[in-house]
């Protein structure tokens, strides 16, 4: 997995997590570990470009979780926690829509990961990244 990020000005400043590669237990805890690193380093509206995974792990549920909940300022669950983590994702979508991360573009196989889990229930997609870049303002 190779993650490039870059802050883009908007109406409220955007860090985006470019993603290249599988998104799964080989490399989930890259996202988690830049999510991180762009939070520590002032982010608080994160966009993953999903673009360039063209395939997508539990894993990977768990590393965008992740990441919105040190968002939030919370700890992430415990890699090895297992399915522990997992079940904290129903406690986030009965939360509802969270405002500080969104994702772009998953391709459809990817898509249908994160429609299926539910993750799309409280965390907006978006296909065209000047929109979704705007709709943190």
């Amino acid at each position: 997995m190779n993650i490039t990020t870059e802050r883009v000005a908007a109406a409220v400043p955007v860090t985006i997590l470019r993603l290249d590669g599988d998104l799964d237990a080989r490399s989930y805890e890259e996202l988690i570990d830049a999510g991180r690193i762009a939070i520590a380093d002032g982010a608080q509206a994160i966009l993953i470009d999903m673009r360039g995974v063209p395939f997508m792990g539990s894993s990977g549920l768990v590393a965008i979780h992740s990441v919105v909940l040190m968002l939030a300022g919370a700890q992430p669950p415990d890699p090895e926690s297992g399915w522990d983590a997992h079940h904290q994702l129903s406690q986030s979508a009965a939360a509802g829509m969270q405002e500080s991360l969104r994702l772009l573009g998953p391709v459809p196989a990817v898509l249908r990961v994160l429609e299926r889990t539910g993750m799309t229930r409280f965390i907006e997609v978006y296909e065209d990244e000047a929109t979704a870049v705007a709709a943190f303002g």
